[in-house]
């Protein structure tokens, strides 16, 4: 596992902000690092490549919002992907009884074959 450079981080976010094409990739960079980090070490039951989707879109969305006066953009960012996480792996759990459960009405089901 590799570590983000909290550090850069930092400054990476408001550079990005003011020129995105040019510090895009690095920024990135960063981001699929803390995402990736993230699903590995919480574990989570899930489509590890559609929750990184989701999360760089969530991301992507939440980016302009975070104010570094606020607190750390580690702090921030690592807040909401945990908490995107958990709503896929609750998501996802929810989906899988559901399936279970019509499994199991559909197995007790005997059509009448007379």
């Amino acid at each position: 596992m590799y570590y983000i450079n909290n550090k850069r981080f930092e400054k990476i976010i408001p550079l990005y902000l003011r020129e995105p094409k040019e510090h895009e990739d690095e920024l990135m960079e960063l981001f699929d690092l803390l995402i990736t980090n993230i699903i590995e070490s919480f574990k989570f039951n899930i489509d590890k490549e559609d929750a990184k989707q989701e999360c760089f879109l969530l991301i992507l969305k939440t980016l302009k919002n975070f104010q570094p006066s606020k607190g750390s953009a580690f702090n921030y960012f690592t807040t909401i992907i945990v908490n995107n996480l958990k709503l896929l792996y609750t998501k996802n759990k929810k989906y899988n009884r559901k399936m279970e459960e019509y499994q199991e009405i559909k197995g007790a089901y005997k059509p009448n074959s007379s």
